[in-house]
Formats: C-alpha cells, sequence, structure tokens
C-alpha cells in the first residue's frame, strides 16, 4: 500500500459535458485519481484507432484491457506540510468558472449565412462555461499489487520515460507536487454515501469512479461525502475498486 500527497494550482474533473456548460466535480475523482497513477507508473491506459482491439466504429481513443485493478481512497489533507490543522471548509479545492466563445462548424444548415463572411473559419460562435478547479490538495491511498506500487514509486523517481507528464483533466493543468508519504495523513476523507444515513452532509458530491468511452451508459459514479471529522485512516467503505 502506498499514500500519494498531490499539489495542484488548477484541476478538472468532468461530470459531464454539454455544449455551453461543462462543469467539474468539487474534488478529486476516483477515475481521474486512477489514472493519474497509472501515468506515474508509466502504465498506458490509452487504445488508440487503428490499434488492435479498437472497435473501429467510436472515433475516439478508447481505454486498453487488462489494466491493473486497485483500491482506492480520496482524502483531503487537514494538516499543512508544516503540521497546522486546516478547517474543515479550508481543505477543500474552490470551484470557479471562465467563460470563452466556442467557435465551430454547425451541423445542417444553421449559421450559414455567417459562413461567406467569415472567409472558410469557424462562423458558430456559442458562449461556453467552463468550470474549474483552484488549489487541490488531496491525499490518495494505493491498494494494488506490488508490480504496481513499485512501477509508481520508480516512475515518481524518473526510471523511466512514460506518455505525457501528469495532470488533471486537462494538459494545461500540470501538478505542482507528488511526493510519497511514510504514513497517512490526518485527513477528510472521502466515502459514499449510503441509504439510511443520517440525513444531509456537508461537501456531499457526485464523483466519477470508472468510465467508458465506448459506452457512456457504462460509466460509474456515485455520491460522496468527507467525513465531518479528520482522521489518519481512510474508513473500511473509503475504499473504491477500479477495474477494467
Amino acid at each position: 500500500m502506498l499514500w500519494l500527497h498531490i499539489e495542484a494550482p488548477f484541476a478538472v474533473c468532468r461530470t459531464f459535458t454539454a455544449g455551453w456548460y461543462r462543469p467539474t466535480a468539487t474534488f478529486l475523482t476516483p477515475s481521474a485519481a486512477y489514472g493519474l497513477v497509472l501515468n506515474i507508473a508509466g502504465i498506458d491506459s490509452r487504445l488508440p484507432e487503428g490499434a488492435e482491439g479498437h472497435d473501429g466504429k467510436t472515433p475516439a481513443t478508447l481505454t486498453a484491457p487488462n489494466l491493473p485493478a486497485m483500491k482506492l481512497a480520496l482524502g483531503a489533507p487537514a494538516v499543512d506540510r508544516d503540521g497546522r490543522e486546516i478547517d474543515f471548509e479550508d481543505a477543500f479545492p474552490r470551484v470557479q468558472s471562465v467563460y470563452q466563445q466556442l467557435h465551430n462548424y454547425p451541423v445542417g444548415s444553421s449559421g450559414k449565412e455567417r459562413a461567406e463572411a467569415c472567409k472558410g473559419s469557424k462562423y458558430n460562435i456559442t458562449p461556453v462555461r467552463r468550470e474549474f478547479l483552484t488549489r487541490l490538495h488531496a491525499v490518495i491511498g494505493i491498494d494494488a499489487d506490488a508490480g504496481v506500487l513499485d512501477r509508481v514509486r520508480r516512475g515518481l523517481a524518473g526510471e523511466f520515460a512514460r506518455y505525457g507528464v501528469p495532470f488533471l483533466g486537462d494538459n494545461n493543468f500540470l501538478l505542482d507536487r507528488a511526493d510519497l508519504l511514510d504514513a497517512p495523513r490526518l485527513a477528510y476523507w472521502f466515502a459514499p454515501v449510503t441509504e439510511g444515513g443520517s440525513g444531509p452532509r456537508a461537501r456531499t458530491t457526485r464523483l466519477t469512479v470508472r468510465i467508458d468511452r465506448a459506452d457512456l451508459s457504462r460509466t460509474t459514479s456515485q455520491l460522496f461525502a468527507p467525513t465531518e471529522k479528520k482522521a489518519e485512516q481512510p474508513p473500511d467503505n473509503g475504499w473504491v475498486e477500479i477495474a477494467y
């Protein structure tokens, strides 16, 4: 088992993408943490078009088969690097918004009266709101087989090449730090929200657990909420299993 502490000034974990509104989960998702761990370990999770096993029907990069299974626990650190305790509300990233113009070629005849004036440029313009997270700090517990854990250690030490660099949801959103911890850090741990609980819980959010790029109906997500009290170990139900 390994414990990883990451810091990033910006991050995004898309829960869905509409044409004009692109929200983010309010914390690092298990699916994003899984992809980050694989990247650090130098395990390519991509199955591009034309590769063996790609159905050829989906015009997108799919998820490679036979990726390693693991259990992950996610928490917001409750102490800073100097050992000072962090209050509950200050432990979590903030959701921000940016507004942009989305330029595209529309489907059908919509907007065709602007095509000539644009002289070949994309002539449909739509305002888009994109959410993102700022000041993300997270502790990731990794429970996997010894070979995967060894690759994570070696990857952080820069012992082998890997595809690209670690990022969180957008290739402009790079990590500031990724450090191995000697032991789990005091944190507010995320755990699934179950029926028959004690009522509404602060900072409840829907987190994506497993993504299926070929069939989005098979993508899974679940409601999670952080523990209200800080603890050094995640609760038993805070461990989420991801397998492909």
